[in-house]
């Protein structure tokens, strides 16, 4: 549910198109309070704050998925790593051939997480308090990846 949300972030032109219609709406108000068609302008003027409020309410809304799919892939990343400590260290016993199936799983959920982050991230306003917590996140998971490829097991 989190992703389809990720789909009605307003970019900056809708945000401009929203408050120009409901500058529009508002003046068409102010119009029709001076030729006294009251039922009109209060028409025109709960549709300029309509407007409005629609706009904040979608990118609330949106705002709270991208910021709930970063939480879930952060989280996700923790719990890996923290598997990864407590695992038992291989042993000469264990199949080479399952060692390298588990590490290309690992791997491929990373990579899974990784994409979750990036487009949570691409919704998350560039001046956000917490924006550069899932940054940092997605460079532990960028290191954790390369350093998976670089010294296989």
């Amino acid at each position: 549910m989190n992703r389809i949300l990720l789909l009605l972030v307003p970019d900056k032109r809708a945000t401009l198109l929203a408050g120009v219609l409901s500058a529009v709406a508002f003046m068409l108000g102010l119009l029709d309070m001076l030729t006294r068609d009251f039922d009109s302008a209060r028409f025109h003027l709960n549709l300029s704050i309509g407007i409005m409020a629609l706009l904040f309410l979608i990118k609330f809304v949106s705002l709270q998925a991208a910021y709930s799919i970063a939480e879930h892939a952060q989280d996700n990343l923790r719990r890996r790593i923290r598997e990864a400590r407590q695992a038992p260290p291989p042993t000469l016993l264990t199949d080479k051939q399952e060692q390298a199936q588990a590490q290309a799983q690992e791997l491929a959920n990373m990579a899974e997480l990784a994409g979750e982050l990036k487009q949570a991230l691409n919704s998350i306003p560039a001046d956000s308090p917490v924006r550069p917590k899932y940054e940092a996140t997605l460079a532990l998971m960028q290191r954790f990846s390369s350093r998976a490829h670089a010294h296989p097991s």
